[in-house]
């Protein structure tokens, strides 16, 4: 990389007001590579932190006695089959079903605005067993690890000198369509996370609840006059300090991001998001409903944000189910599920569904074999969920593993599934709907060349 001291500042520096400063980079700047379709669009990544086990979430209906052969007779970690919420996906020609908490999106996918994606997971390149086994260098590195498989999944490249993720990434290349925006394209409710930081791009880090504000503002005299005193500084910064003048140009912005987003934030909820989010007479207020909830405000005042393309992250944790795994997904899942139908019900009712889409991704999958506590251990490929109004739903995307311990699928004897499906062209994907060029999506996920389908098809 040829890249001068200045460049070098602004593409690794760190500095925080309440907007995360990751990059000294800017937003709404003119990006040669940038070449999307008009009107607005958003992705949201739904984060389940610590490896859902999703060989409970979709489960073979035709082909039961396979998965009740391990997970009933050899593990204590099954679902009966008539619990099942079946669905068919045509493509198959078999019929599967949703874990019975899946109930509030169940319709979604017989709608067609939900679709499943079969045994994705990180990937360099495809794999088959015999390959997984004899050369190690093709696969992803660290695999089983939390933090490693996390950072894959948001999109790390590794050997990098800068530390991005593909959303963030993926905002780089927009630049130019979301000139002017006065808040980042790329944002987190749930903290500083890989996939909203790019190179150029800087992300906004927001709270659940709440809006932003710098640490100890008030709105009394004596606090006003220091926060314009502070504004005043930073406008003086020192242009021929590199570090001093890009220090404060990353403050000034965040003060603009603040001064746009908390308004929004703290605002009477509207009445479009308060009603998706009333579910039986009461108000959704799990973690991460709220965190959708702040999405959603954020996308409602898009006009007054100025952007036309915007990445959000949010997430939850207690996924890493190594005991008692058929309770605890079932607390999990009973929180996420309706949250995700809630914030899909405000797209639908705000008129933007086909501009905004939904997935979820996680560490990894757990093994199909369960232990000794009645939980599963880490495992990789696993199944997700992608919704939104241009979703080609209805329908399984993907090969479904062989559900055999030790067989062709297995990267080892409990029942691991090697992916076939690659999150690098998860993303493509949604890149290629959000309307970036084949050029910009292959920058932004490198390993896509060893892929010979780009699109999954998934989307409009």
């Amino acid at each position: 990389m040829d890249t001068n001291r200045r460049k070098f500042l602004t593409s690794t520096g760190a500095l925080t007001a309440s907007a995360l400063a990751s990059n000294l980079g800017t937003w709404g700047v003119e990006s040669a590579e940038a070449a999307a379709s008009p009107g607005y669009g958003a992705i949201v990544c739904v984060f389940l932190f610590g490896g859902n086990d999703s060989n409970n979430m979709i489960i073979p209906y035709t082909d039961y006695a396979q998965y009740a052969a391990v997970r009933t007779v050899a593990s204590n970690v099954s679902l009966t089959q008539a619990q099942l919420l079946q669905f068919n996906a045509p493509s198959t020609g078999k019929t599967f079903g949703f874990h019975p908490s899946m109930a509030p999106l169940a319709p979604v996918y017989a709608s067609g605005k939900l679709a499943v994606l079969a045994n994705c997971g990180t990937l360099v390149k495809p794999l088959t067993q015999a390959l997984y086994k004899s050369t190690p260098s093709a696969r992803p590195s660290n695999l089983f690890s939390h933090s490693d498989q996390t950072n894959n999944w948001q999109g790390l490249i590794g050997g990098s000198p800068v530390r991005t993720g593909w959303g963030g990434r993926m905002a780089d290349t927009l630049l130019a369509v979301n000139a002017g925006a006065k808040i980042p394209a790329a944002v987190s409710v749930t903290g500083t996370q890989f996939f909203t930081i790019g190179s150029t791009t800087t992300p906004l880090v927001v709270p659940s609840n709440g809006g932003v504000t710098v640490a100890g503002q008030a709105a009394d005299v004596v606090s006003t006059a220091r926060y314009n005193a502070l504004v005043s500084l930073l406008k003086a910064a020192d242009p021929g300090s590199q570090v001093v003048s890009g220090a404060a140009g990353v403050m000034d912005k965040a003060l603009i991001a603040n001064a746009t987003a908390n308004p929004i934030l703290t605002a009477t909820l509207p009445t479009v998001i308060q009603n998706a989010f009333t579910v039986n007479g009461a108000l959704l207020n799990t973690g991460i409903a709220q965190q959708l909830r702040q999405v959603a405000r954020l996308i409602e005042a898009r006009a007054t944000i100025g952007a036309k393309r915007q990445f959000f992250f949010v997430g939850a944790g207690g996924y890493d189910t190594h005991s008692n795994t058929i309770t605890n997904q079932t607390n999990l899942f009973n929180a996420l599920f309706p949250a995700m139908r809630a914030f899909y019900d405000y797209t639908v009712a705000a008129g933007i569904s086909a501009d905004v889409v939904q997935f979820t991704a996680s560490d990894f999958n757990r093994t199909f074999i369960g232990n000794a506590n009645a939980g599963v251990d880490h495992a990789w490929g696993g199944h997700h969920l992608v919704l939104g109004g241009s979703v080609k739903g209805g329908d399984m995307y993907g090969t479904f593993p062989t559900l055999v311990p030790n067989g062709i699928d297995d990267a080892g004897r409990n029942g691991s599934w090697i992916p076939t499906t690659a999150v690098d062209q998860v993303g493509a994907t949604l890149g290629k709907w959000f309307g970036m060029p084949a050029t910009d999506i292959a920058q932004v996920f490198p390993n896509l060349v060893n892929f010979t389908v780009k699109d999954l098809g998934f989307m409009t």
